[in-house]
């Protein structure tokens, strides 16, 4: 993943970015996680691009035969004051249920459940970048390992009244669903959002963080 300095930032950022290409490294390894702020406004956008507005809750939509869920709250912001990339949890629906006919395309789903996590999030402004679903993982799981979302099931929620999380590029803020499809034995639910470590063309470095959002 390459990441180029966006231009025409706002000063404060173009000093701290200025002439810096940054080369994102495969390192899932956190640095420790980051405290997400129990009071959240929804993340907006820079001046001057638009935000989409949340969406609302949507515990009696759906279609297809599958049963849609319940949301819940959450209602937690991350900022990452490093790359300037801020997201907001909005709500969560750990019971949702696939339609018969997911169920018998994807097998595994039997002995999985269905966690779908509603989020705002705004692309850095600083560097030439993207966020969206593939930055968010479910940790805490019962084999050890930080549960990557998945796109499986992105027709299928949209039919039920879930639009997916768009990817939102420089700047740019987009809202929507991810979905993840942990085992059925995981009772501790907790959102991280992983900060991949990234080298600078002057040498300098900016360290792997993880951010912790529980959702239970």
């Amino acid at each position: 993943m390459r990441i180029r300095v966006a231009t025409g930032v706002p000063t404060v950022a173009a000093i701290a970015a200025c002439g810096l290409l940054l080369t994102g490294c495969n390192d899932d390894s956190g640095s420790g996680a980051g405290s997400a702020s129990s009071s959240a406004p929804t993340a907006s956008a820079p001046a001057g691009s638009s935000a989409p507005a949340a969406s609302p809750s949507r515990s009696a939509a759906g279609n297809g035969g599958a049963a849609t869920g319940t949301a819940v709250p959450v209602n937690k912001t991350i900022d990452d004051d490093v790359m300037g990339e801020k997201a907001t949890v909005i709500k969560y629906v750990k019971d949702f249920q696939p339609s018969a006919a997911a169920k018998a395309k994807f097998s595994a789903l039997a002995d999985e459940k269905v966690v779908l996590v509603d989020v705002t999030v705004t692309a850095s402004s600083k560097y030439y970048d993207s966020f969206g679903a593939t930055s968010f993982y479910l940790t805490g799981m019962p084999n050890g390992i930080d549960q990557a979302s998945t796109t499986i099931l992105d027709d299928e929620i949209k039919a039920a009244g879930y639009p997916p999380l768009k990817d939102a590029e420089t700047g740019k803020t987009s809202t929507g669903w991810v979905v993840f499809t942990p085992t059925k034995d995981a009772d501790k639910l907790v959102l991280r959002y992983k900060r991949l470590a990234a080298k600078a063309s002057d040498g300098t470095n900016i360290t792997a963080k993880n951010f912790d959002v529980p959702l239970d």
